[in-house]
């Protein structure tokens, strides 16, 4: 209604698709081996300062988190408690398996044995 109609007929016939050239595996190999030299090159060759930064930082962002959750403490308990336990936790490098085995310790120490 809106637009002109072509005054060409369109063709039925299939265009030919251009086989497509794949890359041989001995190609994938070579590449994904320069890859992998690449990255331990770039693993390798930290400047000092940015060893330096990485471990100030670990150190640092625990009490930063705990101080941010003793802030938020007040206006909001449950986010404040959140922070300062994941934050303590971080501090005695606590992970989350630790604790679910010490709750599963705890749990079995309670249980009676013909449950086990």
């Amino acid at each position: 209604m809106f637009g002109k109609q072509s005054k060409e007929p369109q063709s039925l016939e299939t265009t030919d698709i251009p086989e497509m050239m794949f890359p041989s595996q001995s190609n994938l190999e070579n590449q994904s081996e320069q890859y992998q030299e690449f990255v331990e090159v770039e693993e390798t060759e930290q400047p000092e300062v940015v060893k330096i930064v990485e471990k100030i930082s670990s150190i640092i962002s625990p009490y930063f988190i705990v101080i941010v959750g003793l802030s938020l403490y007040d206006d909001n308990f449950f986010l404040g408690l959140i922070l300062i336990l994941v934050g303590i936790f971080s501090l005695f490098k606590i992970s989350f398996s630790d604790v679910f085995e010490f709750f599963l310790g705890i749990k079995s120490f309670f249980s009676s044995s013909d449950e086990i």
